[in-house]
């Protein structure tokens, strides 16, 4: 089939092989950027019990589901900076899966009134001690609170479960609502660390 002197199949065909090529090089290219090196960083890094990574519209998007750690912001430094080192991009979203229960995120649910206010006021102290007495009163195996430049790390443990919370503070409040989780995750922005 001809027009105006072109075969109009061999340039269908043409087109074609090249889309498939153009596709097939990003998928391979994809591969070999980020899904192998996340791979070996993450089959060395003990306490990720899973991952998944996937190109979302804002960038890398990386969760993983974290075993029980005893301190959530060094993890999470440690995990965004080995993101960042494999694949040589930031992360535009890192989710940290948990293993909560009801109690736990009761337990957290009260908490949330006094972080709130302590990002609002800047009040941390008084949000450590408010922390410390509601997971005296819900008999928590374990629980910490950290503060840094850019986030409020809680973490909570009873049992064989527990509860990771990583809320954003600052302009990235303003830019990004608070994350309240469900089903296990927390969101976290790309401006980060």
């Amino acid at each position: 089939m001809q027009l105006a002197g072109l075969d109009i199949r061999r340039i269908a065909i043409v087109f074609i092989v090249t889309l498939v090529a153009l596709y097939g090089g990003r998928a391979a290219s994809y591969n070999l950027k980020v899904t192998r090196p996340l791979h070996q960083f993450f089959a060395h890094y003990k306490e990720v019990l899973d991952y998944t990574a996937r190109q979302c519209a804002d960038g890398l998007c990386v969760s993983v589901t974290l075993d029980n750690v005893q301190d959530i912001q060094s993890q999470y430094a440690r995990l965004w900076a080995g993101i960042e080192e494999a694949t040589g991009r930031t992360p535009a979203v890192l989710n940290v899966a948990d293993r909560r229960d009801e109690g736990l995120e009761e337990t957290f649910r009260r908490m949330r009134i006094h972080i709130e206010e302590a990002l609002a006021k800047g009040s941390f102290y008084a949000m450590s001690q408010a922390i410390d007495e509601e997971a005296k009163q819900a008999d928590l195996d374990r629980w910490g609170v950290d503060v840094d430049s850019y986030y409020v790390y809680v973490q909570l443990h009873k049992g064989e479960n527990y509860l990771y919370e990583i809320i954003p503070r600052g302009a990235r409040r303003e830019q990004h609502s608070p994350i309240t989780l469900s089903n296990l995750q927390s969101a976290l922005t790309k401006k980060t660390l």
